[in-house]
């Protein structure tokens, strides 16, 4: 079975502080059309994409085909750029629908990882097309995988028993989550915690609810399972969810901090094989 592929592509009511120094004349009106090794930073991404055999077509959610030129073919959804993440899920979903493609999950990406491989997207669309029923899954990459590459980080990391994980970039969502649980999206996406580590914000919202709590308490003793986590996500909310573990460090490296650029920079240059000479920005 092939998907179609949401890439998410708008920006913030505040600039970031990556555009900020990065862009200080404000040339790009997001981080996924920098220059990149190039390119821009969101061709990398679609690129990778349209060479997955599991792929039907990708979308591009927040910019528009003035704001970004792109050579593979792909579908631009018009979209409130400023708009909240659970908004742009929605907007996906009814124009999914309205095309006449339907699917029991609707697979989305963020369009700042370059680094993500071909045969780490194959990867995560075998196991989602494993795991029947789902309401969420969420790709998540183990901490030494990326520290192969990126000793010194600051992403958030989520500590358990059996696994450090960082949060990938690609999720797959089903349409009753999109649509009824859009206030949920909102408490785990609200811009004014994006400061705080996203796996502490994580656990407190999961714990929130009375039904998370024994598996909560394993986490938070440093006694609880990767297993304990999804399942505590699943009670708190009524939903399925699982994470899916790709041993790909690109599939972590978003650009959210102005040093993330030339670190992964860095890094797509060396997975295939391209010399860097200047700075492009």
């Amino acid at each position: 079975m092939k998907y179609p592929i949401l890439l998410l592509a708008g920006r913030d009511a505040e600039r970031r502080e990556l555009l900020k120094v990065l862009d200080p004349d404000e040339k790009y009106k997001s981080k996924v059309a920098l220059p990149f090794l190039g390119k821009t930073v969101i061709e990398w991404v679609v690129d990778s994409f349209v060479r997955s055999k599991y792929v039907e077509d990708v979308y591009i959610l927040g910019l528009t085909e003035e704001d970004v030129k792109l050579k593979e073919p792909v579908h631009f959804i018009p979209c409130d750029p400023y708009s909240r993440l659970s908004q742009k899920y929605k907007t996906g979903l009814d124009y999914i629908i309205e095309a006449g493609k339907p699917h029991d999950e609707l697979i989305f990406c963020s369009g700042d990882c370059p680094g993500i491989k071909t045969e780490s997207i194959d990867k995560f669309i075998e196991e989602v097309q494993k795991r029947k029923g789902y309401d969420f899954l969420i790709g998540g990459v183990p901490e030494e995988v990326l520290k192969e590459f990126i000793p010194e980080h600051k992403r958030g990391v989520g500590r358990f028993k059996d696994v450090n994980i960082l949060q990938g970039e690609m999720a797959a969502l089903s349409p009753r989550l999109i649509n009824d649980l859009q206030d949920v999206i909102d408490g785990f996406t609200d811009p004014e915690l994006r400061d705080k580590k996203s796996f502490w914000r994580t656990l407190w919202l999961v714990a929130k609810r009375p039904s998370s709590w024994s598996k909560i308490f394993k986490i938070v003793f440093k006694i609880g399972t990767l297993k304990d986590g999804e399942i505590a996500l699943s009670r708190a909310f009524k939903i399925k969810a699982g994470c899916i573990v790709i041993e790909d460090p690109g599939l972590a490296m978003d650009m959210d901090l102005p040093e993330d650029y030339d670190k992964i920079r860095r890094y797509v240059a060396k997975i295939n094989n391209i010399e860097i000479k200047e700075k492009e920005l």
